[in-house]
């Protein structure tokens, strides 16, 4: 276990270790920590971070989103594409405005229209699997999400594996790691293709985002066509990358909890609940972060203007103060699950919460009808991120029915 005194909570390695031990140290010592190599706040209650996310006037997205902000801020730095980020990195009124727009194609309702395509989806990507061992990343958990906001967004069919092998680009873009390589990358190939795209549709407007995208008016305003490339490869590399770290979640969850698997495959019923409960054990998204926009009070410590402030949700989902004695145990039956912070709170609520939730729950639906269980058969990869909870690599065997 890593002590407070020893933890960096902006270093991959510190994730790659037992977090969660150390947060709770933090929610019962110092749960308003000052992380002074970081220079940063890190909260680690469920109270308090629902507290923050309700106020954003308090707390600001604009420059401090995610955890490698704090790092840019920490060095004085302007963080990566600063004005140039998309809905993620706003505050209200703007933000508002800009979900308000968009934010149509991904509602409950909007979602559930898509529920057959989904579902195609998932079983094709699971008509393709070997019968013995494979890597759940690679065959299940990549391609699933880009296949998917690839249709959303309007990719042609034939050019999702096309999409599907960027994965690795875009899941570094929506980790905010993006390298040198990356975007070369990105502006030698995908952010040509996307545009592509976007000219085709002022000729040939769809049923699709791109086309939402080209025609949608924020305070009057048109997006020129690169604002439209650079939105439609923020919502691919967020969506797909939460997505992404959620279905690695079931399978390494299922195979960790022999006795939760077995009351899954023996009852379907449980599948929805069960997506709950690994995003609030698993928490795909470990963290984000805000800026104070003013001096704050926090359980008697001062959060000066200016501050970084790290949401350490992960900690939040295992807080026995919201949930009980039983909050280190995964149990797919708990009743209050769905209250996770695995998806944010408040103003930056995961707009695309209700479309990731859909895509887990017919792909557990599908694996319990054509399987029994699910065993990890092979050395964990995981990945080395401060931000998202993953694997690179997870081999694992389907007991067929």
């Amino acid at each position: 276990m890593v002590t407070i005194a020893a933890a960096r909570f902006d270093e991959p390695a510190f994730y790659l270790g037992d977090p969660n031990a150390t947060f709770a140290q933090l929610r019962e010592a110092d749960p308003v920590h000052w992380y002074e190599e970081g220079k940063f706040w890190v909260i680690t209650k469920y109270e308090d971070i629902k507290g923050i996310s309700a106020r954003p006037e308090k707390f600001k997205s604009e420059r401090i989103g995610i955890m490698m902000d704090l790092i840019a801020h920490r060095e004085g730095r302007d963080p990566q594409g600063y004005q140039g980020r998309g809905i993620m990195f706003m505050d209200p009124p703007e933000h508002r405005e800009h979900r308000k727009a968009i934010g149509v194609r991904f509602t409950p309702a909007a979602v559930a229209k898509m529920e057959a395509r989904v579902r195609q989806v998932v079983n094709d990507v699971l008509d393709g699997l070997p019968d013995g061992e494979f890597d759940w990343i690679q065959r299940i958990a990549e391609p699933i999400p880009v296949y998917v906001f690839a249709y959303l967004l309007g990719v042609p069919e034939e050019d999702w594996p096309r999409v599907a092998g960027w994965a690795t680009t875009i899941a570094n873009v929506g980790s905010g790691v993006a390298s040198d390589d990356d975007l070369a990358f990105i502006f030698e190939h995908i952010g040509p293709y996307l545009l592509g795209l976007v000219a085709e549709r002022k000729d040939n407007p769809r049923d699709d985002l791109l086309t939402l995208l080209s025609e949608v008016r924020v305070n009057g305003e048109p997006f020129n066509e690169t604002q439209v490339m650079i939105y439609a490869l923020t919502l691919l590399a967020a969506g797909s990358e939460t997505t992404q770290s959620l279905i690695a979640g079931i399978a390494d969850c299922l195979d960790g909890h022999p006795d939760q698997a077995e009351k899954l495959f023996a009852d379907p019923s449980l599948s929805a609940n069960a997506v709950e409960e690994v995003l609030r054990y698993w928490t795909p998204v470990m963290s984000m972060a805000r800026q104070a926009a003013n001096d704050v009070n926090l359980r008697g410590a001062t959060v000066r203007k200016g501050d970084g402030v790290l949401l350490a949700y992960a900690s939040a989902n295992r807080d026995q103060d919201h949930w009980g004695p039983t909050a280190e145990q995964f149990d797919i039956t708990r009743d209050d699950a769905a209250s996770h912070l695995g998806f944010g709170v408040g103003e930056h609520f995961c707009m695309g919460a209700a479309l990731a939730r859909r895509e887990a729950r017919l792909l557990l639906d599908e694996i319990v009808k054509r399987a029994t269980g699910i065993h990890v058969v092979g050395e964990r990869v995981p990945r080395a991120s401060a931000l998202v909870h993953t694997h690179d690599r997870l081999p694992v065997v389907l007991n067929y029915r």
